[in-house]
This record gives C-alpha cells, sequence and structure tokens, in this order.
C-alpha cells in the first residue's frame, strides 16, 4: 500500500481492510506512537533536567 493509499483509506464499518492495508495502517500506527513517545520522553527529560538545574542553584 502506498503512503497516499494509506493517508486516503479511512476504517468504516461498512469497508473491512485488507490484511495488507491493515498491516500498514498499523505499522504507520507504530511507528506515530513511537516518535510521539520519543519526543514526550525528551521533553520530559529537559524539563527534569532544568528543574533540578534550578533547584540546585538555589
Amino acid at each position: 500500500m502506498s503512503e497516499q493509499e494509506l493517508k486516503k483509506y479511512r476504517l468504516t464499518s461498512v469497508e473491512e481492510p485488507t490484511d495488507e492495508q491493515l498491516e500498514a495502517l498499523m505499522h504507520a500506527a507504530g511507528e506515530e506512537a513511537r516518535r510521539r513517545g520519543a519526543e514526550a520522553e525528551s521533553k520530559y527529560r529537559a524539563e527534569l533536567e532544568r528543574l533540578l538545574s534550578d533547584n540546585l542553584k538555589l
């Protein structure tokens, strides 16, 4: 399934995805979840380091 087809596809009760489509959708969702998780972890660690640094200066 091409990226364009993946972006255009919508899950509905009318049309069941093929195994290939479902695999591509789940793969894309997993990649997005990992990317967002890494981004959140990075922001969390940066904020934690900032707070620690600010409190150690006191």
